[in-house]
């Protein structure tokens, strides 16, 4: 029983959850995301190394389990579940609720929830067991070790379709490129920056301090399983009501996912792993990060980064799962009579359908999965700097985020993000910021801190506008930063 409980614990994970394309940073996710030009001391580790060189106070920088959570789809909501799915709101005189007929335009409105008839369900979790900066006159270094746990799964309105509409003759459903993904994998980090020399050909009134990092990254991975499927669908023949089905899917797992989910469907693989524990990494890889940042006119900051460059080899139990197939139900005869053993049209499917699952598995030489690459531009202004009367320090930043593929919760959708951090006293930061596209869409987040001499406090919402309009929110994003500690 609890093999089959942990089986569809993770399995429920998968189906209702991903992207690991953000740190554990409570300042930066409360500026919206962005991070390129305006990331310091452990915030630059993974954002953009390049930033090392100047830590905000202090010269040592220890910061410990800071905590980041994200949910959220790209088509559900309350607001949609409250309107279609829950009934009129009224009683009848038996005191049971009323149902609610859908109309064609209410149905119209639950497919359009669908971008572009497909919907993704993601989550993610992301903790900081340790980070520290230490930074010199003209260099820095980083290290620090970062958990990434998350799933993302993808569905299709067809499903709805079928549901709402049921199956007339001549109709066709395509379920393709359905699947989810889970991951635990974890990162072991070094980066170092370094001031350049001013470029002689750049006037200094233009562009100064120029500087440059670079990070590497040992990753070992914990777990992985992803699905999905392919020439799968199902239409049906206008002429005699015949069900013609497509069924086929390609699965990967490794590590403790592999494991349990191997005894949960009883596979003829088995218990492939023995005494599993999460330091006994299922794959190994490096990954790479550079970054630059320069001064534009003083009071401008320019920078750019490329992150995670690099993959993970899974090699420890790992599985392939797959199968391809096709038929035809043409309606129900029953199992001839008098005769032995007999068996209908409709068991002769059933049984079918177990065949065709049945040692599906097969242990695998092992796979590769690429990490999250993204590529990073931003830019931040010192508006304190440029107009003296605003009370404190204002910063106003912008970021643009490309995701070069869509590994690990990777979205290769663009992301902009702008965001503000004001300081009416040295010690009480204040932080907003919007960013829109990527993984998780629109988002308005929210933070603040307190800035003592030798410790820090950050709490960030990264979807304020889930707090404010919570049956309409479509994901939540929370991050709490407390044991950050300055030398």
């Amino acid at each position: 029983m609890k093999k089959n409980l942990a089986v569809a614990f993770l399995f429920l994970a998968s189906v209702l959850s991903a992207r690991a394309q953000q740190i554990a940073s409570a300042r930066l996710i409360s500026l919206g995301g962005v991070s390129t030009a305006v990331s310091t001391d452990v915030d630059a580790i993974g954002t953009n190394p390049a930033n090392l060189v100047g830590l905000s106070r202090g010269h040592v920088v220890v910061e410990i389990a800071p905590l980041s959570i994200k949910a959220g789809s790209d088509f559900l909501n309350l607001d949609l579940y409250n309107n279609y799915f829950t009934g009129t709101g009224q009683v009848d005189s038996a005191g049971n609720k009323v149902g609610k007929f859908l109309t064609e335009s209410d149905k119209q409105a639950i497919y359009s929830a669908f971008p572009n008839g497909v919907g993704t369900v993601l989550t993610d979790l992301n903790i900081r067991d340790l980070g520290v900066a230490v930074r010199g006159n003209n260099w820095g270094v980083g290290v620090s070790v970062d958990e990434h746990v998350g799933a993302r799964a993808t569905t299709r309105n067809s499903f709805l379709v079928l549901a709402l509409n049921g199956n007339p003759g001549g109709s066709s459903f395509d379920w393709n490129d359905i699947g989810s993904t889970a991951w635990w994998y974890r990162t072991y980090n070094v980066d170092y920056a370094m001031k350049l020399p001013d470029l002689l050909f750049v006037p200094k009134d233009i562009a100064k301090d120029f500087e440059a990092g670079i990070g590497v990254k040992y990753v070992t991975g914990i777990s992985y399983v992803s699905g999905h499927t392919a020439n799968s669908s199902l239409s049906v023949d206008s002429s005699n009501y015949s069900f013609n089905v497509g069924l086929g899917f390609d699965a990967q797992r490794a590590g403790i996912l592999s494991n349990l989910i191997s005894r949960g469907v009883k596979s003829g693989v088995g218990d492939t792993t023995k005494n599993f524990n999460p330091f006994d990494p299922a794959g190994t890889g490096f990954g790479f990060d550079l970054g630059g940042t320069a001064k534009v006119i003083d009071f401008i900051k320019v920078g750019y980064s490329v992150t995670d460059i690099g993959w993970i080899t899974w090699t420890k139990n790992a599985i392939r799962t797959s199968g391809d197939t096709s038929f035809t139900f043409a309606g129900f005869s029953p199992a001839q009579t008098g005769v032995p053993n007999a068996t209908s049209n409709l068991d002769s499917l059933n049984n079918t359908f177990k065949d065709f699952f049945k040692n599906r598995d097969s242990v695998s030489s092992g796979f590769t999965t690429p990490l999250p690459t993204r590529l990073n531009i931003g830019a931040s202004v010192e508006l304190d700097e440029l107009f003296p009367a605003i009370p404190g320090q204002l910063m106003v930043a912008i970021d643009y985020h490309q995701g070069l593929n869509k590994s690990l919760g990777n979205s290769t959708t663009p992301e902009f993000v702008i965001g503000t951090e004001w300081k009416p006293i040295s010690v009480l930061p204040i932080r907003t910021g919007i960013g829109f596209g990527g993984a998780y869409g629109f988002r308005w987040a929210l933070g603040f801190g307190i800035d003592l001499p030798f410790w820090d406090i950050d709490l960030g919402v990264g979807t304020f506008n889930a707090v404010v309009d919570p049956t309409g929110a479509k994901n939540i994003s929370v991050v709490l930063s407390i044991l950050k500690f300055r030398f």
